[in-house]
């Protein structure tokens, strides 16, 4: 059986990265349909949007990197690489479960 107190900061985790969601999909709408340029607001808010480990944070983090390669076309490819060495398909595939659970 699992752990409750595990089950607890499961779901205190994505509560977190729930909210962090609600906090930044917001500003990467407004970077986008603004065509801001401004790199190191481009660059604060994807280290931002990366620490979301869910499947709308991983989303809402290659929408907003797709349009940053636009802009600064090297550092973008420098956060995809980030972004490869950072996740695993294990990690990916908990969340996911985590997600899915009626009782969160």
């Amino acid at each position: 059986m699992i752990d409750e107190e595990f089950i607890k900061l499961a779901k205190g985790l994505l509560e977190c990265y729930n909210a962090a969601y609600e906090i930044y999909e917001p500003q990467v709408r407004m970077i986008i349909q603004n065509n801001i340029k401004d790199v190191n607001y481009i660059e604060y808010t994807l280290d931002k949007v990366l620490d979301i480990y869910t499947e709308k944070g991983f989303n809402l983090f290659m929408e907003l990197l797709l349009y940053y390669r636009t802009v600064n076309f090297e550092y973008a490819k420098e956060y995809l690489e980030i972004l490869k060495n950072a996740r695993t398909e294990e990690y990916d595939d908990f969340i996911k479960k985590l997600e899915k659970r009626k009782k969160y």
